[in-house]
């Protein structure tokens, strides 16, 4: 199962359309990338995620693979992206002939990225976690470091994952200079306190978040 991972990871076809992907994003000027190093970034999350939650090895690569797919669709813009990216995944799969025991699982999952947590499907749960948290530096366009609110990610560095105990901590590690009122307020942060509440939710976790090691409150408001 890893070398099918790597092997979608590293087809050129794949690396094509991100570029292509994140070429067009440059030149729209949008605020935040879905490029390649953005799903590579959803499927290192999965994986620890994953981890922590003690999936094996084979799973945590099939859901790592729905992560590079995820966004594939957004060669043809970001409206209606998941649907596309669903299709173009159910082809290459059948195409270059990759034996998945949970294929279906990884096709809803790409399929409804976009629409929420109303599933059993750990996938698709791990998948819609991962996007919406993929807030750090690398994620911010040159376009999306001058908007207000939005700004405040190119200060964010890592952001860390822990399962433990039925708790899921989160740390987001930050510079100095972030502004967390200005992020606070920010509507795409909330969106990001509402993916980890609806994960932790479904899987009767107790979400514990951190800034800087510190907890962060606004979520707890």
């Amino acid at each position: 199962m890893i070398n099918y991972f790597n092997k979608i990871q590293n087809d050129e076809s794949i690396i094509a359309i991100y570029r292509k992907i994140y070429e067009h994003e440059e030149a729209e000027g949008s605020y935040a990338y879905y490029d390649y190093n953005h799903v590579n970034n959803v499927a290192n999350y999965c994986e620890k995620i994953l981890k922590s939650l003690k999936y094996d090895d084979d799973f945590i690569c099939e859901a790592k693979i729905a992560a590079i797919l995820h966004d594939t669709g957004c060669i043809e813009g970001k409206e209606n992206h998941a649907y596309r990216s669903y299709e173009y995944a159910k082809k290459y799969l059948e195409k270059n002939n990759i034996p998945l025991k949970n294929k279906d699982l990884i096709l809803e999952a790409i399929k409804n990225h976009s629409d929420g947590f109303i599933t059993d499907n750990i996938i698709q749960l791990v998948i819609i976690l991962a996007d919406k948290i993929d807030i750090k530096k690398s994620r911010i366009s040159k376009a999306g470091k001058q908007v207000e609110g939005n700004r405040q990610y190119q200060y964010i560095n890592d952001i860390q994952f822990k399962i433990t105990n039925n708790n899921f901590y989160i740390n987001f590690i930050c510079d100095e200079e972030i502004n967390l009122e200005e992020l606070n307020n920010y509507y795409f942060t909330k969106k990001v306190f509402k993916a980890i509440k609806s994960f932790s939710n479904k899987l009767n976790l107790s979400p514990k978040v951190y800034i800087n090691n510190k907890l962060w409150e606004e979520f707890y408001k």
